[in-house]
């Protein structure tokens, strides 16, 4: 039979090995915290762009609206412009 060790060693070890874990429970504790606050980052955006959406919306549709009738009109009137010299460029040449 081997010797056994006295009680005092045992819970030595015993109270050595808990504070060991204490110390890594409480940073995985903390870095599962940071985890999961950056992941709730994308959800955030996610709820902020969804209320924005809903309520400004239709300001945003009206600009982008605008803006695309801007550019049309710009096209448009660069295109006029340039009929309009292609043909003063051929009546000049038929005189």
């Amino acid at each position: 039979m081997p010797p056994s060790k006295p009680p005092e060693d045992e819970l030595t070890q015993i109270l050595t090995i808990l504070q060991r874990m204490e110390k890594r429970d409480r940073w995985r504790t903390i870095g599962g915290f940071i985890r999961s606050v950056i992941g709730m980052i994308p959800i955030a955006i996610a709820i902020f762009l969804t209320w924005y959406t809903i309520k400004y919306g239709d300001q945003l549709l009206q600009k982008i609206t605008t803006m695309a009738a801007q550019q049309a009109g710009k096209v448009a009137q660069q295109n006029m412009l340039q009929d309009f010299v292609d043909q003063f460029n051929t009546l000049n040449q038929k005189r």
